[in-house]
């Protein structure tokens, strides 16, 4: 893993067009761009504001998980977070790593950095939160990573607009009953 500085974008942050006319932040002018559409047509069930945000990796998609995370403890580097976790009885690189790979802790790679949500762990010992687990579960055959913590941070029709994250601590069966119902949604 590359550990790159951390990049955060104001949301006035100055944008360019291309020739083709689309536009992109500061994020893009150095960096391959991006679709800032889904490559599929929406499903019926789509939520209402999920076109703000594209499921595709994208600048404006990394900004907006990161602010949306922010409230429950924001994002980590996984090399800082390691670092961190060394220092614990629950481990450090490898441990993290394992628990990564198994799908047990939710991360997302951004320009070869991958990023941990800290909401899926307590913020006073650093161990492993059971609710996020248990919502990653339901999702976890039928959403990649960066779907995934999307997901995370999206407003769902299901939890009445709210965002999954927001809603995980007060009311946990409600957000494994949405993951549920989208899993069977994105599976056909």
């Amino acid at each position: 893993m590359r550990s790159n500085s951390m990049l955060v974008a104001s949301p006035g942050a100055t944008t360019f067009s291309n020739a083709g006319g689309s536009q992109h932040t500061h994020l893009d002018s150095v960096y391959p761009e991006f679709p800032l559409t889904p490559s599929s047509p929406p499903t019926a069930h789509e939520h209402k504001r999920q076109g703000e945000v594209s499921i595709a990796p994208s600048s404006q998609g990394f900004t907006a998980m990161l602010l949306a995370y922010r409230a429950t403890g924001g994002t980590a580097r996984g090399d800082d977070l390691a670092r961190l976790l060394q220092d614990r009885p629950h481990g450090g690189y490898v441990s993290l790593a394992r628990l990564i790979a198994n799908r047990k802790v939710l991360s997302f790679d951004w320009r070869d950095t991958y990023w941990v949500p800290m909401f899926q762990f307590d913020l006073e010992d650093l161990s492993i939160r059971p609710g996020p687990q248990q919502v990653m579960a339901e999702l976890n055959s039928e959403f990649d990573e960066w779907r995934m913590a999307m997901w995370f941070t999206q407003p769902n029709s299901w939890l009445n607009d709210e965002k999954p994250v927001d809603v995980l601590n007060a009311d946990l069966g409600a957000v494994v009953a949405a993951a549920r119902a989208d899993r069977f949604i994105a599976a056909g």
